[in-house]
């Protein structure tokens, strides 16, 4: 007992009796030692985790950089990281920030809890420090090894799962989800989750039969490019092994983040790191050994104000949507053009996912309400291009090339183009807008009048062309606006034409022959100044214009082997003033253009308005010097535009053309009848038909002249009685 004793006397307590004799246990001074080591070390744990503040809800855009620039405006920090999901680049929606002292931490915490970073609301909390699990007898345990990682199969997952994460909005059903990896195998289930409102979640989940054809299509999928989306795809598995294992990779990443960043300042420029810094620093980077990261459940339980994702859109006070942008526009050129009303958010020009290419359209952040407000304020309003009592033309007019007098100031035309503003909305609203104006687009090409080609051949007076115009082209274009306009409004039987054109301000020089020539060029020159890129081309809506009336009438002018032009027309006019046939006459200065299809009238319109013909001037035979009107003419611009018919004239040419078709198809086949019966009769009838016709033709003659000997002896006789009356 006595050798048990000793061998157990380091591990015994001392012990002494208190006042009221109770026997009381007294450390060994090495676990006293030991003890302070842990006190210590908690209170170090302790004053590091008053100085790291945890930030949530953060948008997926925001950088390190952002982070520190919003943190470091009111009190000096050591460090900050924004966590960044490593498969999309985006930012996960946390953060950590070590500030230098405690108290800045606190007073941060008061000041910008609830700020906004890129228009969202953030929420700011001191970085909870995380306890750890040790046994009852004191000893840590290790580590468990992990189960069931994302990015493993799971051994008792049977079949493979597999969940796909930033899907497009264009994958809306299991087929098409289904679709992306039917090349991998056999897919047996598909699932789209929504939420209780029946929009869709962002992911998808896909069970295939075999183990190694999953894992093939996870390698294959998973960073594929799909509709401008990188798809992230991982191995599904149950929820609660999900939220172990988020938390642990949570904690890596922000680890390996700050390793990464940390030794370079906010604004990129290496800094010197002192022992205290760097002391601070080995504390954050352990930050997965002392914080944890809640999980969304539980920030959903203590959170319960803030707003879900499908929400977010309380900040489109302040965004406008800009339409008919030029198609070279930039998102710098957007934002440098409209900050003359006021400082700018971001501005951004949408593209189109399947071409690549701008829409013409964009969106523009302010960030004053007030400003945005202002600049709708006086941007001018699309107007149609004549003012109609009925509902059936209530869309604007589709040329870029509107009233001269709807932007005097400028300050809405960008390249020429006047800017078309309203406010920005959400998607379901603008969904429900582009359905509305489909139908609004679908009434008013139904109008047989087709009143919005009335806009047509404007030029707007902030032009480059308009610039080079005479003040009587000017005058005259403007006259011709308020004349036809008159004319529409008058007589309801008018209507304007798809294929025919009205040309003024002819050169007098100028032939049927060239107008025809110059009207072919016009369609070849406008589609290589749309190849140049410095033509906008015919969008979709126009080149449907018509329907299968132009669809059949450029089938049946193929069929034929005939040109573009339909017919070219100069009017002219007699000594009297009336109208002569060509040749017989001078010209009037005004003329018409006929195309098969709306196509090339609308091609050639938008060539040959505005166009100086200066080939064509007078030139006199033996003069040195040309005149004023020479000079006129070499100046002069065609003003182009599409014709006004009315539509009882125009049903009785089409009446006549019917008939003359019919007349020459029945005429080819009664030559073709007779053609082989009057071939062998031919040859005698004619020798006889020969004969007859010359003792008729020599009849004829000798009875002129009798005639013309009668008419001499009387006319004689006349001049005999005229003298002898004149001599009495």
């Amino acid at each position: 007992m006595c050798k048990l004793g000793k061998t157990m006397a380091p591990h015994k307590k001392r012990q002494r009796l208190s006042e009221d004799g109770a026997v009381k246990v007294i450390s060994d001074p090495e676990d006293e030692i030991l003890d302070h080591t842990k006190v210590a070390s908690s209170l170090e744990n302790s004053k590091h985790a008053k100085r790291s503040l945890f930030v949530r809800s953060l948008p997926t855009n925001t950088t390190t950089e952002d982070l520190t620039e919003h943190f470091s405006q009111s009190f000096p920090i050591k460090h900050a990281v924004a966590v960044v999901d490593k498969d999309t680049k985006l930012c996960k929606g946390y953060g950590f920030v070590t500030f230098a002292e405690s108290e800045d931490a606190e007073q941060a915490i008061e000041e910008l809890n609830g700020t906004e970073i890129h228009g969202k609301k953030i929420k700011v909390e001191l970085a909870e420090s995380r306890h750890r699990g040790e046994a009852e007898d004191g000893v840590v345990k290790p580590p468990t090894a992990r189960k069931g990682r994302p990015g493993q199969p799971p051994e008792d997952a049977q079949p493979p799962k597999l969940i796909i994460r930033n899907l497009p909005w264009s994958v809306d059903s299991e087929d098409k989800l289904s679709k992306l990896f039917l090349s991998y195998g056999k897919v047996t289930h598909s699932a789209l989750p929504k939420n209780p409102q029946g929009r869709m979640l962002g992911f998808g989940i896909v069970i295939i039969r075999g183990k190694k054809n999953a894992e093939k299509a996870l390698a294959g999928v998973n960073g594929k490019l799909v509709d401008g989306r990188t798809l992230a795809v991982d191995w599904a598995v149950d929820k609660d092994t999900w939220q172990k294992v988020t938390k642990a990779e949570v904690v890596e990443e922000a680890e390996q983040a700050l390793a990464e960043q940390v030794p370079e300042g906010s604004n990129g420029v290496p800094v010197e790191i002192d022992e205290d810094i760097a002391a601070d620093e080995g504390h954050f980077s352990d930050v997965g050994d002392e914080y944890s990261i809640k999980s969304e459940e539980e920030e959903e339980k203590e959170m319960p104000e803030e707003e879900p994702p499908p929400k977010r859109t309380t900040n489109n006070d302040s965004t406008l949507f800009v339409r008919n942008l030029p198609f070279h526009c930039k998102d710098e050129d957007l934002q440098e053009h409209f900050e003359q009303f006021g400082p700018i958010r971001y501005a951004r020009i949408v593209i189109d996912r399947e071409t690549e290419l701008p829409k013409g359209t964009g969106f523009v952040c302010f960030y004053n309400v007030a400003d945005a407000d202002e600049c709708l304020k006086g941007a001018p309003r699309p107007k149609a291009a004549v003012p109609i009592k009925t509902k059936k033309d209530t869309g604007a007019s589709h040329s870029v090339l509107q009233n001269e007098f709807i932007d005097p100031s400028g300050d809405y035309t960008l390249d020429g183009r006047v800017l078309q503003i309203t406010h920005a909305v959400d998607k379901n609203e603008a969904t429900r807008l582009t359905n509305e104006g489909t139908a609004q687009r679908s009434t008013r090409d139904r109008d047989k009048r087709r009143l919005y080609l009335l806009s047509e051949g404007t030029i707007p007076s902030n032009a480059p062309l308009y610039q080079t115009l005479s003040p009587s082209e000017i005058a005259m274009r403007e006259a011709s606006s308020k004349q036809r306009k008159a004319l529409i409004e008058s007589n309801p039987s008018l209507s304007l034409s798809l294929t025919r054109l009205s040309v003024r301000n002819i050169p007098r020089t100028l032939t049927t022959k060239d107008l025809k020539a110059l009207a072919r060029e016009a369609v070849v020159g406008f589609a290589t100044d749309v190849k140049a890129g410095t033509r906008q081309r015919l969008s979709n809506e126009e080149l449907a214009r018509g329907g299968d009336e132009m669809k059949q009438a450029e089938k049946e002018r193929k069929a034929s082997g005939k040109g573009i032009v339909r017919q070219a027309k100069i009017v002219y006019e007699g000594q009297e003033g009336g109208k002569v046939a060509e040749g017989a006459g001078r010209s009037r200065g005004y003329g018409f253009i006929e195309y098969h299809t709306h196509r090339s009238a609308l091609m050639g319109l938008r060539w040959l308005n505005g166009h100086s013909i200066d080939y064509k001037a007078m030139e006199h035979k033996g003069k040195k010097t040309a005149t004023k009107e020479d000079v006129q003419e070499k100046k002069k611009r065609l003003i182009v535009e599409f014709a006004i018919e009315n539509a009882q004239v125009v049903a009785r040419r089409n009446e006549r053309e019917v008939k003359s078709r019919d007349r020459t198809k029945t005429g080819e086949k009664d030559d073709e009848s007779t053609k082989a019966g009057s071939t062998a009769a031919g040859a005698e009838a004619g020798r006889k038909r020969k004969r007859n016709d010359g003792a008729a033709a020599s009849k004829s003659t000798a009875e002129d002249e009798e005639l013309a000997k009668r008419q001499k002896i009387i006319g004689r006789k006349r001049m005999k009685k005229a003298r002898k009356g004149g001599a009495k």
